[in-house]
């Protein structure tokens, strides 16, 4: 989308869109609803990025719901100045964001519709010319370091059948938090591959909290609970600590 402004109708449109989204979270907040939204404003970003008069344009969006986005943020979701959530989300492309704080949810940054206007990576296009590189451009599909939007909304999706909502929250944190890296391995485990792991049995009284859980992929989850999980060792000679901790809370 290369243009000069965002047409007037074009803003009423995504205003009253935000404010759909926000009315379905101050109604019923969780990990759907505040999911939709960022969705939407990535989306919407992506759409508009290459407009000349971008973060004007999406800077006066968010003066027009600032009102309606604080008082549902505010009583639903946690203000933290914690950066890691945010550096880790989406592969770090809101690291030069929400420096003075901003709202999280279960782990997951809460992203305001005018967040692009603080941005200098955001690209900008006259006659055709991009000048500024795109944050929102994963390049060729494969994948780099972090957790998509994609991911998160398979997480999001999968944790609907899960019955404990503290676990379904974490379940879904955890795996962003670390980049979907194994907690043996050390690779990156395919969203699809995923297992949240107790590490703290709560069988022995052991936690949902995001302490207590670790990320592996479906094979080592399958090993940890064989007759012989002391196969890891072999498989993972560098992690022997962690695998001791992990069979000897069996």
């Amino acid at each position: 989308m290369v243009a000069n402004r965002l047409p007037q109708e074009k803003a009423d449109e995504i205003v009253g869109k935000c404010r759909e989204l926000l009315r379905a979270i101050r109604k019923e907040p969780s990990f759907e609803t505040f999911n939709n939204w960022n969705i939407y404003v990535v989306g919407i970003h992506n759409y508009y990025r290459g407009m000349t008069h971008f973060c004007e344009s999406f800077s006066k969006i968010g003066w027009r719901i600032k009102k309606l986005f604080y008082h549902t943020m505010e009583k639903r979701a946690t203000f933290t100045k914690e950066q890691s959530y945010k550096n880790q989300f989406l592969g770090g492309k809101y690291r030069s964001w929400g420096k003075d704080g901003y709202y999280c949810f279960g782990g997951i940054p809460i992203i305001r519709i005018d967040w692009a206007n603080w941005d200098s990576g955001l690209i900008s296009a006259t006659k055709g010319v991009v000048r500024r590189k795109n944050p929102y451009d994963y390049g060729e599909k494969k994948h780099k370091s972090g957790v998509t939007m994609e991911m998160i909304t398979y997480l999001v999706n999968t944790s609907k059948y899960i019955k404990n909502s503290r676990l379904a929250m974490f379940r879904i944190s955890k795996y962003s938090s670390v980049k979907g890296i194994s907690y043996l391995s050390g690779e990156f485990v395919p969203v699809e591959n995923y297992h949240c792991h107790h590490i703290k049995p709560k069988s022995k009284g052991g936690t949902n909290d995001f302490d207590n859980l670790c990320v592996l992929s479906e094979l080592e989850h399958q090993i940890l609970h064989s007759s012989n999980p002391e196969q890891l060792y072999a498989l993972f000679p560098k992690k022997k600590k962690r695998i001791k901790t992990l069979i000897g809370a069996l």
